[in-house]
């Protein structure tokens, strides 16, 4: 007697899988600062939906069949909050950056990289931000034929050297040990949270000076 396939409909799949959004405060604020910069550049695009460890269910039916990418955009879909995504609802991330370390090396060298790949993620990079085990320490990753080949360094207009993502249209890159993202259609780096929150303090100062306030 076959075994009755639940309907993927009614399927409970829970929102969080119980584990930390990040192992150190280094590794949350590296995370964090390409999900606030992506998130802001897209904020007005309504096809482009950003996320950030948030689980993913790739299999109709299968509440423990899920990936908590770093960060992952998706293109083609709308841009709203979401408490959780089901690819099958919705469409493969086409952009994915983990944020690695030596304790979840073995799921994003072997099991992420492999269902990306299934998944059809054009890009996958890797960020190691302490340089525990990754050589060098940010690699890009581009699919082609269903398989991960490493990405070129190219040196960008402002003068660093780095990867091309050809899906966002940015150059990501290393700043010393940190990872930053490159508009070359606004010629600047994309902001931290701490970077635009200081522009806008200037920002009002001048215009209060201005007007005598």
């Amino acid at each position: 007697m076959h075994e009755a396939v639940p309907d993927p409909s009614v399927v409970e799949y829970p929102t969080s899988d119980g584990k930390p959004l990040a192992e150190s405060d280094l590794h949350f604020d590296r995370l964090t600062y390409a999900a606030h910069a992506l998130k802001v550049r897209y904020a007005d695009t309504p096809d482009v939906y950003v996320g950030a460890n948030m689980l993913v269910y790739d299999e109709p039916g299968n509440p423990r069949r899920h990936l908590a990418p770093d960060v992952f955009v998706v293109f083609g879909v709308p841009n709203h909050r979401r408490d959780l995504f089901k690819i099958w609802e919705e469409k493969p991330p086409s952009f994915v950056l983990e944020v690695t370390s030596k304790s979840t090396r073995r799921e994003d060298m072997r099991t992420k990289r492999q269902r990306y790949a299934a998944w059809g993620v054009q890009e996958y990079f890797l960020y190691d931000p302490r340089s525990e085990y990754l050589a060098p320490p940010f690699q890009g990753l581009t699919l082609r034929e269903g398989v991960y080949e490493s990405m070129p360094l190219t040196r960008f207009p402002n003068g660093q050297r780095g990867y091309l993502s050809r899906v966002l249209g940015i150059h990501l890159y290393l700043k010393g040990s940190e990872l930053r993202l490159f508009d070359p259609t606004k010629g600047c780096d994309l902001r931290t949270y701490e970077e635009a929150q200081r522009e806008i303090a200037e920002l009002r100062a001048r215009i209060r000076s201005l007007t005598g306030e």
